[in-house]
C-alpha cells in the first residue's frame, strides 16, 4: 500500500479510515517508523487532503492510527477537535480505534 491507497481507503471508509503504523510506514517505504519517517507520513497525509490522530503519529508499528478527509463528511468537526490530541500512549490508540467506531453511526444520522 502507499500513501495514494491510503486515501483511496480513506474515501472509501466515508471519509475515514483506521490504519495501523506499520501499514503507514509500508506506505512510505521505510523499514522502521523513526522520527523522521513519522514525519514524512505526516507530511504526505497532509499533501494529500488528510489529517490523523492521534495528531502526533506514533512509532511504535501496532499503534493504530485514525486517517480522515480533512473539511469534509459529517465527522469533520469531530476530527479537527481530535487534532488537538498528542501522545503515543495506550490512551491515544485506544481514542482512534473508538472513533473509528463510532463514526459510522454518527454518519447514519
Amino acid at each position: 500500500m502507499d500513501l495514494s491507497e491510503v486515501e483511496k481507503a480513506v474515501d472509501e471508509g466515508r471519509g475515514y479510515a483506521a490504519i495501523s503504523v506499520k501499514t503507514l510506514r509500508n506506505a512510505v517505504g521505510a523499514a522502521r517508523a523513526k522520527k523522521n519517517v513519522v514525519a514524512e507520513i505526516s507530511a504526505g497525509l497532509r499533501a494529500a487532503g488528510l489529517g490523523h490522530a492521534p495528531f502526533e503519529i506514533p512509532k511504535r508499528q501496532d499503534r493504530v492510527v485514525l486517517v480522515y478527509r480533512l473539511g469534509t463528511g459529517q465527522g469533520a468537526a469531530l476530527m479537527a477537535m481530535v487534532e488537538a490530541a498528542h501522545g503515543d500512549g495506550e490512551q491515544a490508540n485506544g481514542a482512534a480505534w473508538l472513533l473509528s467506531t463510532m463514526l459510522p453511526s454518527l454518519d447514519d444520522r
